[in-house]
């Protein structure tokens, strides 16, 4: 596998917890969402619109996140995008799996024969 796959598959993993993580800070519409995440990974990490707006919409049919639409301009409106109470535990969870996945992979990365890790940890691939 090239590396530029296997970023762009850390990626499609990640999205959805990158745009809750940014709703967890605030409201957002989804222009702001994109551009927020490419400036905070000085432009390594991007989303595209076809990428994000099905999660968002997926999110938003699963109850974690809402929206409401904010007129700007004479005949411009916003949507922006809202992080509900269930929303903010779904992220704790994923973040927490997240956190738990990648102290595995660290671990088995540096192990060697007759290492064993020690925590147990709820991750099934």
């Amino acid at each position: 596998m090239k590396t530029s796959n296997l970023i762009s598959n850390y990626k499609k993993a990640t999205i959805e917890m990158m745009l809750l993580k940014l709703l967890s800070e605030q409201d957002m519409y989804g222009y702001q969402l994109s551009q927020e995440l490419k400036k905070r990974s000085n432009q390594n990490y991007t989303i595209l619109e076809g990428s994000m707006y099905p999660i968002l919409y997926r999110l938003t049919d699963e109850q974690y996140i809402s929206f409401y639409e904010k007129k700007v301009g004479v005949r411009q409106t916003r949507v922006y995008y809202h992080l509900e109470d269930s929303g903010r535990t779904y992220y704790d969870g994923l973040l927490q799996s997240y956190r738990d996945f990648s102290e595995l992979i660290q671990f088995l990365l540096d192990s060697t024969e007759g290492d064993i890790y020690e925590k147990e940890i709820n991750i099934k691939a």
